[in-house]
């Protein structure tokens, strides 16, 4: 593990406590659940175009979150730890190149790809301002994401001529990085339940920031 890694699970491991026990101390102090579903508007295509290399399959990114909160009081602030789980949608690739000014396949070698995220975040949101049952609110964190990434033959075997596209590897790895996240919302009391829409943006990667994804989350407060 790289001293970067060490230094983000000690930090992370001193900050989950620390949000939990500030939040606790702080008197009243409400505690409570949430779930939410997500997708992602920038990467979300049913009839995705076709180009080189040639793909087949939706072209969705979704996630799932549960979230532990903590607020005190009439604060307009709210601490909150929080699990993300999420999937891109399978899909399958046949590669393909430009030989002689013509598009031609590389090979008869479709990839089954596949794509899997995991974060574990601490951070805090902060109420706007109220109007009635509407709520709008900004919130930020950072923590750790875990980005996985898996490819196989669609076929189930390798022909030699395919062994190159499959470097020792390059099949299936799991990158894992302190990242940071942000977004806005808006929560809305129906009865004894609230509801929220929530815009977020996960980087999973501080010296990356071009990696990550934005799901556009629905969700209940129990």
């Amino acid at each position: 593990m790289s001293i970067r890694h060490v230094i983000a699970v000690s930090s992370f491991a001193i900050a989950l406590p620390l949000a939990s026990a500030s939040a606790q101390t702080a008197a009243p102090a409400t505690a409570s659940w949430s779930f939410s579903l997500g997708v992602d508007p920038t990467n979300f295509d049913l009839h995705p175009p076709q180009f080189s290399p040639r793909e087949s399959g939706a072209q969705a990114r979704m996630v799932a979150n549960l979230t532990r909160s903590w607020h005190s009081g009439n604060s307009k602030w709210t601490r909150h730890i929080s699990l993300m789980v999420g999937a891109d949608a399978p899909r399958d690739v046949q590669p393909f190149v430009f030989s002689g000014g013509q598009l031609g396949p590389v090979c008869d070698c479709p990839m089954h790809i596949s794509r899997r995220y995991t974060g574990l975040t601490a951070g805090v949101s902060y109420d706007v301002f109220r109007v009635s049952r509407f709520t709008p609110y900004i919130t930020g964190g950072t923590g750790f994401y875990v980005n996985g990434y898996r490819r196989s033959p669609v076929n189930g075997f390798l022909t030699p001529a395919d062994v190159s596209l499959y470097q020792s590897g390059a099949d299936s790895h799991d990158a894992f990085s302190l990242g940071a996240n942000a977004g806005v919302g808006l929560k809305v009391r129906l009865g004894s339940h609230e509801f929220f829409l929530e815009q977020k943006i996960h980087r999973f990667d501080i010296s990356q920031p071009g990696i990550g994804v934005n799901p556009f989350n629905i969700g209940i407060r129990f």
